[in-house]
């Protein structure tokens, strides 16, 4: 009897280590099995460059990454994804880990779980004020005559029955920023031409929009291609991505965007991973980084292939969720 007590007794405890180790698989994956002796490894989700590789710049984020993570017995690998909603579900469901990918995918990510939040964004100078990139509306060189004279809003309205492109339905400076746009120039607030906002983007002409034909083009490069080579009448995309083709293109419009975030979703990475991160990433100076093509040097810009992964004179700055509400409003206003 005695003996079968003992062995009860070491059954139970024996029950309780395994539930226990269990237990430490709650953060990221572990390279096998779950001991905490092992390394914890989160994902980092990104769209590839054209060429459909890791760009240098991810490359150099990635490794920067590790560096914050090393006093941790933890890293980040790299997985690739062909489209924005692909990101946003892989954060979601916990099958990646952290991106940068487009503001509006963080958006649009988190009012689905608020435990998505972001990390930092970058800024000339570390002023957060300055943070952002242009958003363009293009029309083709050969289009120009039919907007002489027109500025602003006023240009937008030549759009009506013609074909546009966007870049992804998440994209901030690629569909929701523009959309809100031709909200303002066709809405109620404007010709009052369309009584709802994802007529835009979802309609054409014939059923209550204003295109003639709406392409979502995938990329930021793909969406200046379709412009350029006459595809469609308009379209959108950002930053430097139609430099290639500057005397093909006839800028319409141009707002300024305020900067992607590198977001994650705190549900499935520690919190003191996250803040090892957001601490590195933050302090980090062109004299102090350990990556090459992080800082593009001194008298170049960041480029559209991602060589490098922000300007000489960006600094990364931490931002709280509120820095994102005039996105969220703007999501909100298509539901």
């Amino acid at each position: 009897m005695k003996n079968l007590r003992k062995i009860l007794l070491g059954l139970t405890m024996m029950a309780l280590v395994l539930t226990g180790c269990q237990g430490n698989d709650s953060q990221g994956k572990t390279e096998a099995g779950n001991s905490s002796s092992e390394k914890t490894v989160y994902t980092v989700i990104e769209l590839p460059n054209d060429g459909g590789q890791m760009s240098p710049g991810i490359e150099a984020a990635i490794k920067e990454m590790n560096i914050a993570l090393e006093p941790f017995n933890a890293e980040v690998v790299y997985q690739s994804a062909d489209d924005y909603s692909v990101v946003s579900e892989a954060i979601l469901s916990g099958t990646a880990h952290m991106t940068t990918a487009s503001g509006a995918t963080y958006v649009k990510s988190r009012m689905e779980n608020d435990k998505i939040v972001p990390m930092f964004v970058p800024a000339p100078g570390g002023d957060l004020a300055k943070a952002g990139y242009p958003a363009y509306i293009a029309t083709n060189i050969a289009n120009k005559a039919d907007f002489e004279g027109l500025e602003g809003l006023d240009a937008i309205k030549q759009l009506k029955g013609k074909s546009f492109s966007f870049v992804s339905a998440t994209s901030t400076s690629g569909r929701v920023v523009p959309t809100t746009t031709l909200w303002e120039t066709f809405g109620p607030d404007g010709a009052s031409e369309i009584t709802e906002k994802n007529k835009i983007f979802e309609g054409t002409i014939d059923d209550g929009g204003i295109f003639s034909e709406v392409q979502f083009a995938g990329s930021h490069p793909a969406s200046v291609e379709l412009i350029a080579n006459n595809r469609v009448y308009a379209g959108a995309f950002c930053c430097e991505y139609g430099k290639d083709y500057a005397d093909q293109l006839h800028i319409i419009y141009e707002q300024q965007v305020s900067g992607d975030p590198y977001w994650v979703n705190s549900e499935i990475v520690a919190q003191e991973h996250i803040d090892a991160i957001v601490d590195h990433f933050t302090s980090l100076t062109p004299e102090n980084v350990t990556a090459d093509n992080f800082f593009a040097p001194e008298g170049q810009t960041a480029d559209d292939q991602n060589e490098f992964l922000i300007n000489y004179d960006d600094r990364y700055v931490e931002v709280e969720p509120s820095y994102f509400d005039f996105l969220q409003k703007m999501f909100e206003d298509e539901m």
